[in-house]
């Protein structure tokens, strides 16, 4: 038994599951990381002998019989089965198990080390992301993204933009927020709200390039009873009243009708709403919040918007700038949606460093957006744990790696991959039915993305809705 209460406090205190056998195969010594991991108390342990393991069937080899036989160092993965006695359901781990010998050169103890797969896979990511900002960065400052929040904001600018958001959330005055499609204008918005005195009230987001122009201004202000053919019977609230008390969020406001944005003023401006088809003007509070992904002022000069109404809506103005202005959000971002996706399917990724460069070069023409849909990509159609950019070419946006994405001639793509990716696919065990489904996955949900509808999806892909909707159940899509 260690005795040294110094040395126990240490390894009680390192992530990493550590024990200690005798020369027999009892444990002598376990830490709380690795009591932990097998759900075992530290008492059990202490009488327990490691080739238990074996006639309980929770492993099917032991590491240390290996050790003690060949008297050398030995590194292997391991997979523990789930048992009745002590259900923690299936896991691989690595063990890394090491001889102490006696003066005579016999195996007198065996200390190892045991890690979780998935906590590799953490600690990998990690190393990657320090080492990438280290190289990116002058100064590699401490890595303090947000990542249980609403925003990353690990670059000055985006630190910036959080920073006003913050401070202007709990005033009463308009927000225009502009910048490029993909951005994250939304996501400001809604921190905003919820930094606000308002949060407990709802945030209504509505998108003026959403809706045919017919619906707008009904879906705006509402409308009553018999106000146009197929009007609800009894009326409908627009999104001002929904927003009573709370905050209004027009996204894409350059796109608004001229017509409407004449009512759009008089709405901000006397805080009192008209629905379709009424007399009556409803009393209304609300705190407005803007979008644009154009510059507004070069509208105004083209006459395709207001002057009047861009000047009363650009009170404060908050600018988010595209991803290739703030690469420092990046690799955070990149991580964050990698511990997402790879969540929501059950997967074990993680991108090379080499990839992550790469990553960091491409200029996002469509932001946030297009970072999001290619971790997804890359996590669900990639084969292997480490996401590697030769092995990502063919389903990566356009300029990431060569070989280009999908397009006319998909069927030479999948027809003539490179010689050493069916070499990888091979070696990683990858069936013919696994790689054919990850195909049939990522197509039919290009498809559905592009053509929004079901029935559109199974036209463009030659099918029937009927097969689109079974795939759609059997993906989770």
């Amino acid at each position: 038994m260690i005795e040294n209460a110094f040395f126990e406090s240490i390894l009680d205190n390192i992530q990493n599951a550590v024990y200690v056998l005798d020369d027999k195969g009892n444990y002598v010594f376990v830490n709380s990381a690795y009591v932990q991991m097998l759900n075992m108390s530290k008492s059990e342990l202490l009488n327990f002998n490691v080739k238990q393991f074996v006639e309980t069937n929770q492993i099917n080899i032991s590491v240390s019989d290996i050790v003690y036989r060949e008297r050398r160092r030995v590194v292997m993965f391991q997979d523990v089965y789930d048992t009745q006695q002590y259900g923690r359901g299936n896991f691989r781990h690595l063990i890394i198990s090491t001889p102490i010998f006696d003066e005579r050169g016999e195996v007198k103890n065996i200390v190892a080390v045991s890690r979780p797969l998935d906590s590799i896979n953490d600690d990998y990511n990690e190393a990657s992301m320090n080492s990438i900002v280290a190289k990116f960065s002058k100064k590699a400052d401490s890595l303090s993204a947000l990542w249980d929040s609403s925003i990353i904001a690990e670059s000055p600018a985006m630190r910036k933009v959080l920073e006003l958001a913050t401070n202007i959330a709990d005033a009463e005055s308009t927000v225009l927020i502009s910048g490029e499609s993909g951005t994250g204008k939304e996501v400001v918005a809604q921190y905003i709200h919820a930094q606000s005195e308002r949060s407990e009230k709802p945030l209504v987001v509505i998108n003026c390039a959403s809706l045919p122009e017919t619906l707008l201004e009904a879906e705006l202000f509402g409308y009553e009873k018999g106000a146009f053919t197929g009007a609800a019977s009894g009326g409908k609230p627009g999104l001002f009243e929904c927003a009573d008390g709370g905050t209004l969020f027009l996204d894409e406001i350059n796109s608004l009708p001229l017509d409407l944005q004449g009512k759009l003023l008089r709405a901000i401006e006397t805080k009192m709403v008209q629905r379709v088809g009424s007399t009556k003007s409803r009393q209304i509070d609300f705190r407005l919040l803007v979008a644009t992904n154009e510059r507004l002022d070069t509208l105004v000069a083209e006459r395709r918007f207001r002057i009047d109404l861009y000047y009363r809506i650009n009170v404060i103005h908050i600018r988010i700038p595209p991803l290739r202005e703030r690469q420092e959000d990046i690799i955070p971002m990149t991580m964050h949606f990698m511990k997402i996706y790879c969540k929501k399917n059950n997967k074990h990724k993680t991108f090379s460093e080499q990839t992550l460069e790469s990553m960091l070069e491409y200029p996002w023409p469509g932001n946030v957006r297009e970072l999001k849909n290619f971790v997804e990509r890359s996590v669900v159609m990639s084969f292997g744990e480490i996401i590697e950019a030769q092995n990502i070419q063919a389903i990566t946006a356009d300029g990431i790696t060569t070989g280009g994405s999908y397009g006319v001639d998909d069927h030479v793509l999948i027809k003539d991959k490179p010689q050493y990716i069916y070499e990888h696919m091979l070696n990683s065990g990858i069936s013919l039915e696994q790689y054919l489904e990850e195909c049939e996955y990522a197509y039919v949900k290009y498809a559905l993305q592009t053509h929004k509808t079901s029935y559109a999806a199974a036209q463009a892909l030659g099918t029937s809705q009927t097969s689109i909707m079974r795939r759609k159940k059997k993906f989770g899509l």
